[in-house]
C-alpha cells in the first residue's frame, strides 16, 4: 500500500530503538542524532535538488503506527518544509537501504503482514 501523509503526523509516531538513542520513544526524539550521521548533508542536498525518491515505510504493530525506515527522510522534510510524505508499508530491498541495520536483523514489529 502506498499513501501520503502529514509530516507532522509521522512525527509523533513510536520508533524502534537503534542502540544509538535508547531513550528515544517517538520519531522527533530521534531527528537530531539522524541529522548528525555521515550522509546527511549529502541526503539533504540530494533531495532539495531531485525530491524524495524513496517513500518512508510505517508499519502497524499492536495497533499503533511505527515508522521502521526514513527517519532521515523525515528529518530533511522537517528541515525543507516539506510538508507531506509518501509512505509505503511494503518492505523495502535491504540493498537499496544500507543505511538501515534495523532491516537487517529479525523483522521484530517491521514483520510483513501474511
Amino acid at each position: 500500500m502506498l499513501g501520503i501523509i502529514p509530516t507532522a503526523d509521522v512525527l509523533d509516531m513510536l520508533t524502534v530503538d537503534d542502540g544509538e538513542t535508547p531513550d528515544a520513544l517517538y520519531v522527533r526524539d530521534v531527528l537530531d542524532h539522524k541529522r548528525r550521521s555521515d550522509h546527511y548533508s549529502e541526503l539533504l542536498e540530494e533531495i532539495r535538488r531531485d525530491g524524495m525518491a524513496l517513500p518512508v515505510m510505517i508499519r502497524t504493530y499492536n495497533g499503533q503506527p511505527w515508522l521502521v525506515d526514513g527517519h532521515h527522510r523525515v528529518a530533511v522534510a522537517v528541515d525543507l518544509g516539506i510538508p507531506m510524505l509518501v509512505w509505503s508499508d511494503l518492505p523495502m530491498e535491504l540493498e537499496d537501504r544500507p543505511h538501515n541495520p534495523m532491516l537487517r536483523d529479525g523483522w521484530g514489529p517491521y514483520r510483513p503482514a501474511a
